[in-house]
């Protein structure tokens, strides 16, 4: 039976051998990033496993490891993010209807697609739209300006985030390796210094730190057309005894979309 990539987001995770040439590491990305462009290419149609794989010349077992390895995402994870985020620019930028929009990014079920872009972004599709035409026009700064205080002594989370010091930093927890949903603690950030997270329950978390231009206005920074100028991504245990420390980078092709509404959430 042919596997459709929206079907293989349960399959395990097998790293692939450090040991492996610098030309094979190579080849996974320029195979993975051929299989993202497709992707993007054909959000309204059904795709597998398979075709992506035949593409890159691997096993679909093997193409999906690799896929994993190179994008921290499976497959499946990957392609809702893309098409979530092709849905959210529609939601901003056009007046189709949600039951187009959803059409248009490859669901057949208006349900479904509901319930997966609240799941990924925090919001329904229509809170996420209603939400955008209020506040888009205004910049990011103004958020971190009514940003709440920081928190304190032991009920705080310190996140250290190297290169962000003129941009609008977002960071936030997260409960899984793909940021989706409400973070469970998340704060915005304008002057340098570190990051005071309110204190989740112990446990083990990933960190995600976004950083924009400081001249980038809410709507701008929600449809993907101004990408987010650096991202980072690590983990943290709490309680723990050292803070987060993070390093912002370019965002690559290979870089799963964030689609969380981390301005309309923080």
């Amino acid at each position: 039976m042919t596997r459709r990539i929206d079907d293989a987001i349960g399959m395990g995770r097998t790293e692939l051998a450090q040991t492996e040439p610098a030309s094979a590491a190579t080849s996974w990305h320029t195979a993975v990033e051929r299989a993202v462009q497709q992707m993007r290419e054909n959000l309204s149609d059904p795709q597998y496993l398979t075709d992506h794989a035949r593409a890159g010349l691997f096993s679909p077992f093997h193409f999906h490891r690799v896929f994993r390895n190179v994008t921290a995402a499976t497959p499946g994870r990957f392609l809702a993010a893309l098409r979530i985020a092709e849905a959210q620019r529609l939601l901003i930028r056009s007046p189709l209807r949600v039951t187009d929009i959803a059409a248009r990014v490859g669901y057949s079920s208006l349900s479904t697609f509901t319930t997966q872009f609240a799941r990924l972004v925090g919001l329904s599709p229509r809170q996420f739209r209603a939400m955008a035409i209020e506040f888009g026009d205004r910049p990011l700064a103004a958020l971190a300006a009514r940003a709440p205080a920081a928190p304190s002594g032991h009920d705080e989370v310190p996140v250290l985030v190297d290169g962000a010091d003129d941009g609008i930093l977002f960071v936030g927890l997260f409960h899984h390796g793909i940021p989706q949903g409400a973070p469970v603690s998340c704060a915005v950030r304008s002057t340098p210094g570190p990051v005071r997270l309110r204190r989740p329950r112990d446990g083990e978390y990933h960190v995600l730190a976004v950083c924009f231009d400081p001249d980038v206005r809410i709507a701008e920074s929600l449809d993907h057309r101004h990408d987010c100028r650096v991202v980072a991504a690590g983990s943290i245990t709490v309680p723990g005894g050292r803070p987060c420390h993070l390093r912002l980078r370019r965002p690559r092709p290979t870089d799963p979309p964030v689609v969380l509404a981390l301005p309309l959430l923080g």
